[in-house]
């Protein structure tokens, strides 16, 4: 037995030799237990699947009020004291709750700019009767504290503790669960009675310290990177117009730079030494350039943004990557936000091509644990050639895209490095991939502190 069960026992015996009955509440046996009554409980119910003891679980429910009601019964209810402190002028009335309840009551009256007293002395209310008296749960008092919020039910759980005749024939003895150095200097233990266990029993569930989902996956994705070779990179927040955009091909004209797209920041930004170059390749292919756009400071609205800054101070071979936030004027839904995590990743070497760049997709890919994947046509303003990325999933049986790749144009390249070299580059929203792999429906979830899927949710490897 158990040395809590053991100590029960006895209780359980004492109270028999002193009232005659062998029972108590766990309320009442909680002090001498040293534990809570529901620990009491718990305790109860283990002898009870020994036939020692009959455990009768019992309910209560009561009405208390709030620390509102509280107050609300100190000084009296809130239409009440307005009526006191009348006339007044309307604009000066704090509480609007109050002068809307002693309107209803027509207590009070709006005469011009002020509010007046309609009555000199109203009886009592019943809600102020039901303040002054016990209310039981289910009555109508109850209901009146509980719409005013002035009041909540209760509800409190005992248990009924009954030795049983077999109990009574119980020897109260508890035994060893911990084997100490004092039992075991001098072989004490041989005398000693130990507690048996099994490792089936259930137990309360232990949560561990663990990282956001979110986390999880970006840490995920930068040791891939780093297992491949590449080296990390970072850049500002607040970014220029140039790289973000002008380093990039984008024409200054393109609807993606308007107010809809991008969150736009007060001040200017200075311009690189290669300015000059990117101002020549968009003057010969757009037709113009204007610095002061290249200038404007805006929240980086992705991350290819770094990847050009890196660019520009490279020299092949070079492997680089970058992990952050982007922001953009979204409308957020299910699938969007106006701020979210991208990822890029670029190769500079001399040689590379396509091939080297669906290698470098697949390996990147199947780290990632997908390994199913589909590279095929695509669509982006600054690569060329340009690819989708598709992986396969299982639990959908579909394909789905989650990333775009490319080779940089030479207009990007050549501007930046002044090489004739080609880069290999690809992207992807982070997010994206925490909806797949945790099977959500609204990209939101990610970001709503749901403790229960915290803890449940299966940790990305």
């Amino acid at each position: 037995m158990h040395p809590s069960e053991a100590k029960l026992v006895k209780l359980l015996k004492k109270r028999k030799e002193e009232t005659g009955k062998p029972e108590a509440l766990a309320s009442e046996l909680s002090p001498e237990m040293g534990v809570d009554k529901s620990a009491v409980g718990r305790i109860a119910y283990s002898l009870s699947k020994k036939g020692a003891v009959e455990v009768e679980k019992l309910s209560k429910s009561s009405i208390v009020l709030t620390e509102e009601g509280e107050a609300v019964a100190r000084r009296g209810v809130p239409e009440r004291v307005l009526l006191k402190q009348l006339p007044k002028k309307l604009d000066e009335v704090e509480d609007r709750l109050a002068l809307n309840w002693a309107l209803k009551r027509k207590w009070v009256e709006i005469k011009g700019k002020k509010v007046v007293a309609a009555v000199e002395n109203p009886p009592l209310t019943e809600e102020e009767i039901a303040l002054k008296k016990k209310v039981l749960p289910g009555s109508k008092e109850a209901a009146l504290l509980k719409k005013r919020k002035w009041a909540r039910e209760k509800k409190e759980v005992d248990y009924l503790v009954r030795l049983t005749e077999e109990g009574e024939k119980v020897e109260a003895k508890g035994a060893i669960t911990q084997l100490t150095p004092g039992l075991l200097k001098g072989g004490k233990w041989r005398k000693k009675e130990f507690l048996p266990f099994s490792p089936n029993t259930p137990v309360p569930p232990k949560y561990a310290g663990r990282y956001h989902p979110l986390s999880d996956i970006i840490e995920k994705i930068r040791r891939v990177f780093l297992e491949m070779g590449f080296m990390e990179a970072d850049g500002p927040h607040v970014e220029s117009g140039f790289w973000c955009f002008d380093a990039l091909f984008v024409p200054q004209d393109h609807p993606a730079r308007e107010m809809q797209d991008t969150f736009y920041m007060e001040g200017e930004a200075e311009l690189p030494e290669v300015a000059a170059a990117v101002s020549k390749v968009h003057e010969g292919l757009w037709g113009g350039w204007d610095p002061k756009e290249a200038t404007r400071k805006l929240l980086r609205t992705h991350m290819t943004g770094v990847s050009a800054r890196m660019l520009s101070k490279l020299e092949p071979p070079a492997k680089v990557f970058s992990i952050g936030r982007a922001f953009r004027n979204e409308t957020v839904d299910y699938k969007h936000l106006a701020e979210f995590y991208q990822v890029d990743g670029i190769v500079f070497d001399e040689g590379v091509n396509f091939n080297n760049l669906v290698g470098y997709l697949k390996s990147f890919f199947r780290k990632l644990g997908f390994p199913k994947i589909r590279v095929r046509p695509g669509y982006f303003p600054y690569t060329e050639v340009s690819a989708e990325v598709d992986v396969w999933f299982e639990s959908k049986k579909s394909w789905i895209e989650l990333g775009g790749s490319g080779i940089f144009r030479p207009e990007v390249v050549k501007p930046l490095t002044g090489k004739d070299t080609h880069v290999l580059a690809w992207g992807l929203g982070i997010e994206r991939i925490a909806m797949l792999k945790y099977g959500l429906r609204d990209i939101r979830e990610l970001y709503r502190s749901d403790l229960k899927w915290l803890r449940d949710r299966e940790v990305f490897l």
